[in-house]
C-alpha cells in the first residue's frame, strides 16, 4: 500500500465530527481484491448506504459522499467540508458504520 486516509472521529482543534471514510492506493492493484471489496461492503449491516469506489485511489465511504464527489471525485473535499458543516448526525452515523466495516475487514468479512 502506498498510502492510506482516513480523518480522526473529531476535529482536532474545533471538536465537531467529521464525515468518516476510508481512501488508500496500493502500489500493484489487485483485480481479485477490488472484486471482493465491492460485495463485502454491501454485505455489512449498516445505517447508511456505503459503497466501495475502485479508480486511481481506492474508497470505502457514504454513498452520499461518493455521489456529491462527482464523476470523477474532483468536488471531494467539497462534499467532505459540507456534509461535515452541515449533518453532525450524518456523521455520528457514518462513524458507528465505518466502525464496524473496519471490524468486519479485521475478522475476515464474516460479520454481516
Amino acid at each position: 500500500m502506498v498510502w492510506m486516509r482516513s480523518p480522526v472521529e473529531r476535529h482536532p482543534i474545533y471538536g465537531y465530527r467529521q464525515v468518516s471514510f476510508v481512501s488508500w492506493r496500493f502500489e500493484e492493484p489487485s483485480d481479485f481484491l477490488m472484486k471482493k471489496f465491492e460485495p463485502f461492503v454491501q454485505g455489512i449491516s449498516t445505517n447508511l448506504e456505503w459503497r466501495f469506489k475502485a479508480a486511481h485511489n481506492w474508497m470505502i465511504a457514504p454513498s452520499r459522499l461518493i455521489d456529491q464527489a462527482g464523476q470523477s471525485g474532483e468536488f471531494f473535499n467539497e462534499a467532505v467540508v459540507s456534509i461535515t458543516e452541515h449533518d453532525q448526525e450524518f456523521c455520528a452515523s457514518a462513524e458507528e458504520d465505518l466502525m464496524q466495516i473496519l471490524i468486519a475487514l479485521e475478522e475476515g468479512g464474516e460479520r454481516s
